[in-house]
C-alpha cells in the first residue's frame, strides 16, 4: 500500500486478494472460491472485514468457513498488518465470540526502522514456510 492511501479507503479486494492468493493461509489446495465480504467498517486505525467463503480440502472438497479480519498500517510504514481469525461454518456458532474478541485486541504498539535487508538468509520463514517470496527490491543472494 502506498503511503498517499488510507486504509479505510482501501477496496476490499485488497484485502481478499492477499489473503486468498495460492500464497495466502487459504490457498494451500486452491485459491477460495464464493468468497463474500459480510460487513467491512473502520473504526479509528483499525480496518474489520467479516468474511464467507469455500476453502479446498486437501480431497479437493469445497469447505464453508466464516472469517474475521483486523487490518492495521502502524504509522510511518507503509505495510499493513492483518489478523485473521477464522473457523468452518459449522463451528462458526461457538468460536464466534472467542475470535472477535482476538481480533479486536489485535493492535500495534510501536515500530521502529530496521536496517535488515529483504534476503532469504534472514528470513526466518524460509525452512518453515516455504520462504521469502521475491519482491521488488529483493536480493535472492543465499548468503
Amino acid at each position: 500500500m502506498g503511503s498517499d492511501k488510507s486504509l479505510a479507503n482501501l477496496p476490499n479486494s485488497y484485502f481478499t486478494e492477499a489473503i486468498f492468493s495460492t500464497e495466502g493461509r487459504y490457498g494451500a489446495y486452491g485459491s477460495p472460491t464464493d468468497v463474500k465480504v459480510l460487513k467491512s467498517e473502520s473504526n479509528g486505525k483499525k480496518r474489520l472485514l467479516e468474511i464467507s467463503f469455500k476453502a479446498l480440502s486437501p480431497s479437493q472438497a469445497e469447505v464453508p468457513r466464516k472469517a474475521i479480519v483486523a487490518a492495521l498500517q502502524p504509522e510511518g510504514s507503509e505495510d499493513v498488518l492483518m489478523l485473521v481469525g477464522g473457523s468452518t461454518a459449522s463451528r462458526w456458532k461457538n468460536s464466534e465470540a472467542d475470535l472477535r474478541k482476538a481480533v479486536d485486541s489485535f493492535k500495534v504498539v510501536q515500530t521502529r526502522p530496521t536496517k535488515l535487508r529483504r534476503v532469504r538468509a534472514s528470513d526466518y520463514r524460509f525452512e518453515q514456510q516455504g520462504g521469502l517470496w521475491e519482491q521488488k527490491g529483493s536480493s535472492t543472494e543465499v548468503f
